[in-house]
């Protein structure tokens, strides 16, 4: 990326799907499927600039795709969904949840028979859990689950028996991994003796649901030393109990060599559908905005 274009332009995020090929890990041989571009008129007042956080759910034999979207570099972001049930013909997105603060990664899941939503709430200083409609169109909020600090892109995933609950810390704006564990999801959460768990730019902050894959778990873990977006590193689960955490590098995923993902993203997942392993993913963009540029200058000209 060119110096020039760096202070030009204006930071975004596209959303990517595909379908894996043999080894879900190797990004750039899968088969896109689809994509949901931020905005790419240089003219836009406001620019939809963040189209980010994929979640995949399957439910009803339909493909749900729950992302964050976001107009404007300090705007709010929300939740929305669109769906499918052949991969080819998608619904109009819409949104699906909306807050006073800011939302992103919308991770959904289901854990005994309950369909959940577990989105950044960091603005509102909670982790907060949200239960859908039958057709998963609209989102109400069911209970906090942790309060006090400033939490984000959190993930809970059901082990022998026990709920852990891995989320990264940003009150210092610096990415502190800590984890937890409940017997049952709506009971107090329980800090583990290892937490925090990593502590870094490039360790502490996940960059999507933990994954399940060929009796492995695996943790996506976000790059950002060099700035946001810069990539995705995976981390085998090696051991993962009350007493014991402990995980090991594996790859870097995103960037890569395909073109899409050269300049980097943020966010790994997956989900099974129709014998297939789709893979959502967004991609960081560098794309330029007269009228970002034109605020810049006002700006510096002003100081």
């Amino acid at each position: 990326m060119t110096k020039l274009k760096e202070r030009l332009g204006q930071y975004q995020f596209s959303t990517i799907l595909s379908i894996a090929v043999d080894d879900l890990f190797a990004i750039e041989k899968h088969k896109i499927i689809k994509r949901i571009n931020s905005s790419r008129n240089p003219f836009s007042l406001n620019p939809v600039v963040i189209v980010a956080d994929p979640f995949l759910f399957v439910h009803k034999e339909e493909l749900y795709l729950f992302y964050e979207e976001q107009v404007e570099l300090k705007g709010k972001g929300v939740i929305k969904m669109t769906k499918t049930q052949d991969l080819k013909k998608w619904t109009k997105p819409l949104v699906v949840l909306q807050e006073d603060f800011h939302l992103s990664y919308p991770n959904v899941f289901e854990l005994d028979g309950q369909i959940f939503m577990l989105p950044e709430t960091g603005d509102d200083n909670s982790i907060r859990l949200y239960t859908p409609n039958d057709d998963l169109t609209k989102w109400t909020f069911y209970k906090n689950l942790l309060m006090g600090r400033h939490f984000t892109d959190s993930d809970i995933v059901l082990h022998n028996g026990t709920f852990f609950l891995f989320t990264t810390d940003y009150t210092d704006k610096t990415n502190i991994l800590r984890m937890y564990y409940s017997d049952k999801l709506g009971t107090q959460w329980i800090e583990h003796i290892q937490s925090p768990i990593a502590n870094g730019k490039n360790t502490g902050r996940c960059g999507g649901s933990i994954i399940n894959y060929n009796s492995k778990l695996y943790r996506p873990c976000q790059l950002t030393q060099k700035r946001y977006g810069e990539g995705v590193d995976l981390y085998e689960i090696t051991a993962l109990s009350k007493e014991e955490y402990k995980e090991e590098r594996i790859k870097t995923v995103i960037p890569n060599v395909k073109k899409n993902y050269r300049e980097g993203g943020h966010h790994f997942n997956c989900y099974s559908f129709k014998n297939q392993v789709i893979l959502a993913t967004d991609i960081f963009e560098m794309k330029l905005n007269y009228w970002e540029v034109a605020k810049r200058l006002i700006s510096k000209l002003k100081s």
